[in-house]
């Protein structure tokens, strides 16, 4: 598997990140731990979650992250962990929760989950446009500074506010914001059928991720496998939620010619439809590693072969 660099850190991190948002509850710890394995074992070493997953269920909040912790403490792994904080609570979506009191509890209960010091990448998991972006800023700063984390990043934030915040880290002469973690997939989603709190990948923001050098962590990598259904099974009645998302009238046409476009390159190059959806992304010219999701071991298998069939002599402009 590839590594890549983020600029402005010391951080070196597999091309592919695993997400875990179901491990320790949609998936049981026997067969995360096997997962996570396999995964390190393929050359990966980058681990995605948040400390709002799995509030949803009964295993409750926090429980991927105990399950990583667990995991980590039985096994000697080079490993760069990521999680987040400051999400809204799941009842009062529209309450911003970036209050400081509320990020540093957020925060001191993953270090605990995690039974660590310090926590390698520490992620915002939303924005607050009604906070200033120096108060942020001074705000994970002190938590660099504690300690309690090496790195910090944002997800679902804007570019008017990323720009905002590079151009007062660089007046401020800290290093800022090291990373970005959006929606991105090939697939365009239809933004006014998704939780307003979300943030996606434009080609605006793109030209400004490549401008400035500047690494994405996407999530929904593969547009919740919206290509791969299909391919699979042209016939196939999507799901409500996938329809929704990548077939209104507003993105239907895109989507399908982006289809087409995959299918014609995996016949072209011998390729699988997740190595060109990924290889998309990674294709950038600028640090990609997307996040990934499986939730078996046959769809982290898909992944990690993805990641081997990756060449950087293809065209993936689909």
């Amino acid at each position: 598997m590839n590594i890549v660099a983020l600029p402005r850190t010391d951080l070196r991190v597999s091309s592919l990140c695993l997400g875990t948002a179901d491990y320790g509850a949609g998936l049981s710890e026997a067969d995360s731990f096997a997962m996570l394995d396999e995964y390190f074992e393929s050359g990966g070493n980058f681990l995605d979650t948040a400390a709002i997953y799995a509030d949803w269920t009964p295993a409750g909040k926090g429980s991927s992250e105990r399950l990583i912790g667990r995991y980590l403490a039985s096994r000697n792994r080079d490993v760069v962990v990521a999680t987040k904080g400051a999400h809204p609570d799941l009842d009062s979506m529209s309450i911003s929760r970036m209050w400081r009191e509320q990020v540093e509890s957020d925060l001191n209960d993953s270090l605990k989950n995690f039974g660590r010091e310090t926590i390698d990448l520490y992620y915002l998991h939303r924005d607050d446009t009604n906070r200033p972006v120096e108060e942020i800023l001074d705000m994970l700063e002190s938590f660099v500074q504690d300690g309690k984390i090496r790195y910090y990043a944002f997800s679902n934030w804007k570019q008017e506010r990323a720009q905002e915040a590079l151009t007062l880290a660089q007046s401020k002469g800290i290093r800022g914001f090291v990373a970005s973690q959006p929606l991105w997939s090939a697939a365009k989603p239809d933004m006014a059928n998704i939780d307003s709190t979300l943030a996606a990948m434009d080609d605006e923001f793109v030209q400004w991720h490549e401008a400035n050098n500047f690494p994405a962590i996407p999530y929904t990598s593969q547009a919740n496998g919206y290509f791969q259904k299909l391919i699979a099974d042209p016939s196939r009645e999507l799901s409500g939620s996938l329809k929704k998302t990548y077939e209104s009238d507003a993105v239907k046409a895109f989507n399908r010619e982006r289809l087409e476009n995959i299918r014609a390159l995996m016949n072209e190059k011998g390729l699988s439809a997740t190595a060109v959806v990924l290889g998309f992304l990674w294709s950038h010219k600028f640090p990609v590693a997307p996040i990934v999701g499986p939730k078996n071991m046959e769809q982290l298998h898909d992944c990690l072969a993805a990641a081997e069939q990756y060449d950087e002599g293809i065209d993936f402009a689909i």
